[in-house]
Order: C-alpha cells, then structure tokens, then sequence
C-alpha cells in the first residue's frame, strides 16, 4: 500500500512538473509571438513614416492661384491678357480669360458673378449698356486703344474719289459715329457742328461725293473690295483678315479726347472696382512687359494707353 502511494507521488509531480515546463514554454511562445508581433509593427510604422517623409518632400504643396476671369471678345485682349498673367506667376491669382461670341455677353457674365472684369468696351458702349440695362458697371482702368482706319476697296487713293460712294464699316452705332467723324477728318464729308461721336447721317450737312455707309459683318470675313469704294474698321480686325496695316489710307486722330472716349476698358462690378483681384488684374496689365508686349506685337495697330 505504501508503495503504491508513493508510486502516485511520483506520478502527480511527474505531471505537475511536466505541466510547468510546458506552460513555460507556451508563456515562452506567446512572449516570442509578442515580440515578432511588436518588432513587425515596429518595422512597419518606420516603413509608414519613412514612406510619407518621402511623399512630403517630393510631393511639395504648391501655392493654389484663385482664377480672376476677365470676360473678352477675342484678340487682342486674349493675348494681352495672357502676358499680364506672367507677371502674377508667383502670386495668389491666374488671369483666366473668357471667350464671349456676342457684345452683350461679356458684361452679362461680369453682372452675374460668372466674370470677375470684362475688357472689350470703350467709354462710349459702356455709357450706352448702362443707360440701355439699368446697370452701374464701371470703368477701372483704361488699358489700350485700337484706332479706327480708313482702307480702300475700288478707290485706292482719296485724291481719285469718285461719286456715289459706298463704304463698308464694322457694326454699332458708336463705330457708325466714328466713322462719320473720320470720314470728315479727311475732309470727304462735313458734320453739325460739335456732334463729334454722336454724329448719324441725319447730322452730315455736306457730303459732295455722295458718300453712303453700310454695316458689315467683319467676322466673315474682309468686305469684296469690288463692292465697295472705302472700308472703315479698326487695325487690328484688318490684320486678323490679312490686311497690311500700312495700306491703310489714314486713321483718327490721336488726341487726349478719341484716346479717354476709344480707348478699351478694364469694366467690372461697382463693388469690385477696388478689391484685391482687381487691382492685381490692373496691376498685371500696367506691368513693363505687357506694355512692351502690345508695342512689338501690334506696333501701330494697337495702341497702349499709357
């Protein structure tokens, strides 16, 4: 009997130690599975940091420029408009132009908000948009002008002007007006006194050639110089057609009064004449380089402000 509770001694320490050494060990293989688990966990986080150090230092956030939109009819206000924005390069703003199909559309977006500026008009057009829709748009800056020529079609010298006359010229009252006041500069016909650039047909008291005007749509292109003696329109939609500036037969003159009324305008909102967009916007087309842009690219044809 004694025997066999010894015996039974030895057995339950046998077990007892055997189930401490396996219980050392498993504790043993669970601090091993911690350690690779944290060593793991380790290495990757370094990996994660060092991966978005790498990101940060290639991928450098870069200034984002807020878009000034200026609403425009096409050349040359695009192309100027274009160079201007090389001087903000560095800045908070992109000078972003907006192609317009009709005269009425650039203001109608800059009164909607979808256009910060538009920069097409003269003095005169805004007056009458105004005054027409009920509107305060207003000029902030007076940028270029394009004179308004005279070009022949059958007569090709105004000393051989013959009889009946009939010359072409680019659509609008105002450009009718100029004409009128260019075609008496030239002394083909003779105005009411003091009518300037409100002048119709109504106001020529003399016209000895018989001279007669007809709007034309410039935009298909340049007038059949067959069917008509003179044309009248401005430089620059000469050049676009292919028409040698110098052949012109003369243009208005340049004085302080045409340059104020002619010249294109930066217009916007009543609100936004003095914010911060726009007096970078000016800021950009009084730059040195824009000036020096519109003189060697439009030489006569357009001409700076300033």
């Amino acid at each position: 009997m004694k025997r066999k509770t010894a015996f039974l001694y030895a057995c339950i320490i046998c077990m007892t130690l055997s189930a401490c050494a396996k219980g050392e060990q498993k504790d043993e293989a669970i601090e091993v599975q911690i350690e690779s688990i944290d060593t793991e966990a380790e290495e990757t986080n370094a990996s994660t940091s060092s991966g978005q150090t790498a990101e940060v230092t290639v991928q450098q956030p870069t200034k984002e420029r807020k878009p000034i939109r200026v609403a425009v009819m096409g050349v040359p206000a695009e192309e100027i408009l274009k160079k201007a924005d090389e001087s903000l390069i560095n800045s908070n703003y992109l000078i972003e132009p907006v192609i317009c199909t009709d005269y009425d559309q650039p203001n109608a977006m800059v009164l909607s908000g979808e256009a910060d500026a538009s920069l097409y008009e003269n003095q005169v057009f805004l007056d009458s948009y105004n005054k027409k829709n009920s509107t305060d748009l207003e000029i902030a800056e007076r940028i270029y002008y394009e004179p308004l020529a005279l070009f022949g079609g059958s007569i090709s010298d105004l000393s051989s002007i013959t009889n009946n006359v009939k010359v072409a010229l680019i659509k609008g009252d105002v450009n009718k007006a100029r004409a009128l006041y260019l075609l008496e500069q030239k002394g083909l016909i003779e105005l009411k006194q003091d009518v300037y650039y409100q002048a119709s047909m109504e106001d020529v008291i003399s016209n000895p050639h018989n001279i007669s005007l007809e709007e034309v749509d410039f935009d298909s292109g340049w007038p059949d110089t067959s069917s008509y003696g003179l044309i009248i329109c401005d430089y620059n939609r000469a050049m676009l057609s292919g028409i040698d500036p110098a052949s012109s037969l003369g243009d208005e003159n340049r004085n302080s009064g045409i340059l104020d009324m002619f010249s294109i305008c930066l217009v916007t909102d009543k609100s936004k004449v003095g914010n911060d967009k726009t007096k970078q916007l000016i800021k950009a087309l009084n730059s040195k380089d824009t000036e020096e842009f519109i003189k060697q690219t439009y030489h006569d044809s357009v001409v700076d402000y300033r």
